[in-house]
């Protein structure tokens, strides 16, 4: 019989925080001392939450925020969260680009990111549909 071993924390915590301590490297690289700090202080803090997380007594909000799911509620009551988050921040782009035309900074950075939220978030919901 095959036995799995179950990592510490979540994949996508492991690369959240693999993001932010690759963010802290480069920073520390161009001598930014504070923004390191707080790349690392970060990545500490998602590590930290990840595990917290992951004790047997833990609340469903407690794994929910610290993306540390237990079973499949888990999951549902996830997605509704990140549907949220996905719609907030498709808006909040929105309203970076129309800044950044009225002031004509980074204007292709700000277009780029609407763009990639609108194809991200059709084929999230072209899957949510397949799926029921």
């Amino acid at each position: 019989m095959k036995t799995t071993k179950r990592s510490p924390i979540s994949t996508v915590n492991i690369a959240l925080a693999g993001t932010l301590f690759a963010g802290a490297i480069v920073t520390a690289l161009t001598q930014n001392w504070f923004g390191a700090f707080l790349f690392v202080a970060g990545g500490a803090a998602g590590l930290g939450a990840a595990l917290y997380a992951r004790r047997p007594d833990s609340r469903d909000i407690t794994r929910l925020n610290a993306i540390e799911y237990r079973d499949e509620r888990d999951r549902v009551l996830a997605k509704e969260g990140f549907a949220a988050v996905g719609a907030a921040a498709l808006i909040l782009s929105i309203i970076e680009v129309v800044l950044a035309i009225v002031f004509n900074q980074l204007v292709a950075l700000a277009c780029a990111q609407v763009f990639v939220l609108c194809i991200v978030w059709g084929i999230a919901n072209s899957i949510a549909v397949r799926r029921s």
